[in-house]
């Protein structure tokens, strides 16, 4: 039996912010809470600078790769391979966990890691680091069911669950979602998976203006994460405030192309009163002062915004994954959001309806119900790695030779 006092997180970040921004809260409540715990976290994002980093985070730089299409990825450097970066990042990892013997790993997300990254790693675990217990967060939508069953199926994903993981909490709710029915997940996975509730940084305690407005002036906030696919959404929500008299404050993100944010740079300059940020690092804190929100339906955006009581409009990103489709689905049935679907071959139909549900949301009260989600994932989780921690090890491991099919499968 040992105590929680070195914690590994794993964040891929191959695309977008959410990954970095959900382990970030993690570490952030960790640190708080659990006094001596000392954690080191392990990312591929070229922006975690810009954040507000936990004091007392070590943060290890991955090579960055980035997503190219459906479970497809590309070294950001393009001179080098995938293959060279891929092995690159898996060996970084190891040394990390022979040098440290961490207490707990927790993967976010991916099983295997990025292209199966982790599979080495987790040998490494067994020969270095035995006692290590290894935890996935699971996010609460993945992909269509389908497709994540068919692609667990290939790459021997289910297999990794059994011997790998001593325990699974799935970032979500099965009222909302249910992970285990959708991904078909029985047997000794199973029997170590539980739902944690949604995992997202906590509330900000009151709101706060955003840069040029003043206290009680309506706007209406822009947001798309990264930035890097959300050109059109905020070129629309420009737009659709100059229609309606409302002040539009848009955030680009760090990862929009610098041509795309150099035209709506120009565009917000046409419309009054326009604010066009790269980053607010307080987001929350000026969604609350928001009359209406419009924002992709990442996992984090949804559980940090649609709690507030904001009217929300989500524009869900369909591609390379429908996840925030279906997402912004669950949370629409209960109330939550409003959904407008994007659609490339209509660019004025788009803001259209885009400019219809603002204006409505603008004549909605202040507060918007709907049914609450669980927000209570930091302190579930935090607790079960407490208790994963002081509890024997439920999964074998890759530490035999006769798992090295499952290596190769995944490599």
């Amino acid at each position: 039996m040992s105590a929680l006092r070195k914690v590994l997180l794993y964040s891929h970040d191959t695309y977008g912010l959410g990954h970095l921004r959900r382990n970030l809260a993690i570490a952030r409540y960790l640190l708080r809470n659990q006094p001596g715990i000392q954690v080191v976290l392990v990312s591929g994002s070229t922006v975690a600078d810009r954040f507000s980093l936990p004091s007392g985070l070590k943060v290890v730089q991955l090579p960055p790769v980035v997503k190219v299409g459906v479970d497809e990825y590309a070294a950001r450097d393009g001179q080098l391979s995938l293959a060279l970066v891929r092995r690159a990042r898996s060996a970084v990892i190891s040394d990390v966990v022979r040098r440290w013997r961490p207490d707990v790993f927790l993967v976010d997300h991916a099983p295997q890691g990025m292209k199966g990254e982790l599979m080495p790693v987790f040998r490494a675990l067994g020969k270095h680091s035995p006692s290590t217990r290894v935890v996935l967060g699971l996010r609460d939508i993945l992909d269509e069911p389908a497709r994540v069953r068919s692609t667990w199926e290939a790459d021997g994903v289910y297999d990794t669950l059994d011997l790998v993981y001593d325990r699974i909490f799935v970032y979500g709710s099965p009222e909302v979602s249910d992970v285990v029915t959708e991904y078909g997940i029985e047997g000794p996975a199973l029997q170590r998976l539980s739902y944690c509730g949604y995992v997202a940084a906590e509330a900000p305690p009151k709101c706060s203006l955003p840069p040029g407005l003043q206290e009680g002036e309506p706007f209406v906030l822009g947001t798309v994460g990264g930035g890097a696919d959300g050109a059109r959404v905020l070129e629309a929500t420009l737009r659709a405030a100059a229609e309606l008299s409302v002040r539009p404050v848009v955030v680009t993100g760090p990862l929009m192309a610098a041509p795309d944010r150099a035209e709506l740079i120009a565009l917000a300059g046409q419309v009054p009163g326009a604010v066009i940020v790269e980053h607010l690092p307080e987001l929350p804190a000026v969604a609350m002062a928001a009359r209406c929100i419009v924002t992709r339906g990442g996992y984090n955006s949804l559980c940090e915004l649609a709690p507030l009581g904001v009217p929300t409009i989500v524009v869900p990103r369909s591609w390379p994954r429908r996840e925030q489709v279906l997402r912004a689905e669950a949370f629409a049935q209960r109330g939550l959001v409003e959904v407008v679907e994007e659609h490339q071959e209509e660019t004025d139909a788009f803001q259209s309806r885009l400019a219809a549900a603002i204006g409505r949301a603008l004549q909605a009260p202040l507060y918007i119900g709907g049914e609450s989600l669980d927000l209570g994932g930091l302190s579930r989780l935090t607790e079960g790695l407490v208790e994963t921690c002081s509890s024997p090890k439920a999964a074998p491991g890759l530490g035999s030779e006769e798992d090295s099919k499952l290596v190769g499968a995944a490599l």
